[in-house]
């Protein structure tokens, strides 16, 4: 089994923000950076929290050149004090999932702490590992718009959708379609 991530159903999505207080409420303790680890994108006729999709060959932790990011087997993480802020695994990540935020505090400057300087650490979603509950943001969304899935049961989701389509669109009104079928 691939690893695990949070998806949203924009059809149940009301973009009310409670998943991003959720997840900031989880992160406000001391020595995290308090700060959500999705975005909430708002068009005109549809919401939907953007959260990162912890990818086995994820493009963030091969553009970071100290190793801050990597795939641990089952998600993306972060070391934080490898982070030295240069926004590489930003522009890499083709969800738009990290941030490089500055904090006040010691920062690491060609091997050496300067304790003055601003700190950069990376913002990201880490699934609420340490959260008996699972993610946040998934048990404070009112609607049960989030959930945590695999990469099984997104190909399972979209085996289902594509038979929606295909029974919806009409093509197979003349021919009975065989449901136990991948």
């Amino acid at each position: 089994m691939g690893s695990k991530f949070v998806i949203a159903d924009p059809g149940l999505c009301i973009g009310c923000q409670t998943c991003m207080a959720g997840c900031l409420l989880k992160h406000s303790v001391p020595g995290d950076v308090p700060k959500p680890r999705l975005n909430l994108i708002t068009t005109l006729t549809i919401s939907a929290p953007i959260v990162c999709h912890h990818c086995a060959d994820a493009p963030c932790v091969a553009s970071c050149p100290e190793g801050a990011l990597y795939f641990d087997g089952a998600r993306v993480a972060v070391k934080q004090e490898r982070c030295i802020g240069c926004r590489s695994c930003v522009l890499a990540c083709p969800y738009g999932a990290v941030e490089v935020v500055s904090q006040e505090g010691a920062a690491k400057l060609g091997g050496l702490t300067v304790e003055s300087a601003p700190k950069a650490s990376l913002v990201k979603c880490d699934l609420c590992y340490d959260r008996e509950g699972g993610p946040a943001c998934v048990e404070a969304c009112p609607t049960g718009g989030l959930m945590v899935v695999d990469e099984e049961e997104l190909a399972d989701r979209q085996r289902q959708r594509r038979m929606r389509a295909a029974v919806a669109s009409g093509a197979f009104s003349s021919v009975p379609l065989n449901t136990d079928l991948n």
